[in-house]
């Protein structure tokens, strides 16, 4: 049996493959990590079978059109090797981005199983999704995972035994012909996306269940206050760097420079040629002396920066 894991970049894809099949293949936060696909064998944890299930990680897509390499992959791999089950992962806080990739996975007729991924990022953010409805409307499981989880409720274990049960015939994974219809062109699958978030996702408004980090976005994004803001911050950054923490910390590092050279001055006293003293003292010492001399400043400066 074969399983495709096909996604948005960074839905939690590349990190759910790592997590099934044991392997530890270069996860990160931004678009394009995944540029080829990587085959794994499933772990006996997560086989609800007798048999070996490969599961193939597929690249990060946002549709099916050919317009990057790594949609040309996905593509290909779909429409030629027909996995027996395509597991979709959903970015549980980017629906709207993701479903329109479902759209065009169930028009290939390969039965799909959806992974509501993030799912505990999204009931922090406030975010709630009918999953029961979502499954009912699509016509296909809809399971919740959190893949950077590694217990037994991360969902990873109802969602493999929901695709072989799909690959079994014990559960439908392929919308109806009617269904189907409804979302073949691009205009009408973007309306189709709306209409179903508009049912599905509700997200609460109440400042109480808003978090910290909506709340600082908010303000720094306000047209009116972001550039005061941001004024405000770069000159904390420059202040600390570069007039209470940074230079005491030179100072630290200029005393001990010195202290280094009367050492070395008074071992070489005047029995050194007075080449190589001035080479050692006012070249080496005096020279490296002048660089770190500025480097408290410059690493507090990137450390405020960061």
């Amino acid at each position: 049996m074969k399983i495709a894991l096909a996604g948005n970049p960074n839905s939690g894809k590349t990190t759910l493959f790592n997590e099934i099949t044991g392997k530890l293949e270069h996860v990160g936060n931004w678009s394009g990590v995944t540029v080829q696909k990587k085959e794994g064998q499933l772990k006996d944890r997560f086989n609800p079978t007798t048999s070996d299930i490969t599961i193939v990680d597929l690249p990060g897509a946002y549709s099916l059109s050919p317009f990057t390499g790594e949609e040309s992959i996905t593509r290909e791999f779909v429409k030629q090797e027909a996995p027996d089950v395509i597991v979709n992962i959903l970015d549980a806080l980017n629906l709207a981005r993701g479903l329109f990739l479902t759209t065009q996975l169930l028009e290939l007729g390969i039965p799909v199983v959806i992974a509501l991924n993030k799912s505990d990022l999204m009931r922090k953010k406030g975010i709630l999704v009918d999953v029961q409805l979502l499954a009912e409307l699509l016509k296909i499981p809809v399971v919740e995972t959190v893949a950077t989880s590694s217990s037994r409720t991360n969902g990873l274990e109802d969602l493999l035994l929901a695709c072989v049960r799909v690959r079994q015939g014990g559960i439908a994974a392929v919308p109806s012909k009617a269904n189907n219809e409804k979302i073949q062109t691009d205009d009408k699958r973007y309306a189709f996306v709306d209409d179903l978030l508009a049912q599905v996702e509700r997200r609460r408004l109440d400042a109480s269940q808003s978090g910290f980090q909506d709340k600082l976005d908010r303000v720094v994004a306000n047209k009116w206050l972001g550039l005061p803001v941001f004024a405000g911050v770069i000159w904390l950054v420059f202040s600390v760097s570069q007039t209470w923490l940074g230079p005491p910390l030179a100072d630290i590092l200029v005393g001990a420079i010195d202290a280094l050279y009367a050492l070395v001055e008074g071992l070489m006293g005047d029995q050194v040629n007075p080449v190589l003293s001035s080479l050692l003292l006012d070249g080496i010492i005096g020279g490296v002396g002048a660089v770190i001399g500025f480097l408290p400043l410059i690493m507090v400066l990137f450390f405020m920066l960061a």
